[in-house]
């Protein structure tokens, strides 16, 4: 909130302390993406029981990318990957990457 108070652009899902502050600021002078919290859960029970095209084919170069090593050392990332890809995007990360991109 302290950014915002010194003029910085707010990016971010409507969660947490950016519900505040859009009732403060208004919605329409911040960049929202992502699922709203109304629908968090309901994607989450998806994911657990087997959706899985919410990936894409973008997202998946990104993957890619960070499993040849483009970015560095791929040790730790491939496990935390396979889990996303797999179902264990518990904080829809992944399904919210598109949104995140055009916002």
């Amino acid at each position: 909130m302290k950014f915002v108070m010194n003029g910085s652009l707010i990016i971010g899902t409507m969660d947490g302390a950016n519900v505040e502050i859009a009732e403060e600021i208004g919605e329409e002078n911040m960049f929202i993406f992502g699922e709203r919290v109304e629908g968090v859960s309901r994607i989450q029970k998806e994911l657990h029981e087997g959706k899985r095209g919410y990936l894409g084919s973008r997202l998946q170069k990104v993957f890619g990318a960070i499993r040849t090593g483009f970015f560095g050392d791929t040790k730790v990332i491939h496990g935390i990957l396979d889990a996303l890809e797999n179902g264990g995007d518990h904080y829809i990360t992944c399904f919210d990457f598109y949104s995140y991109v055009d916002a």
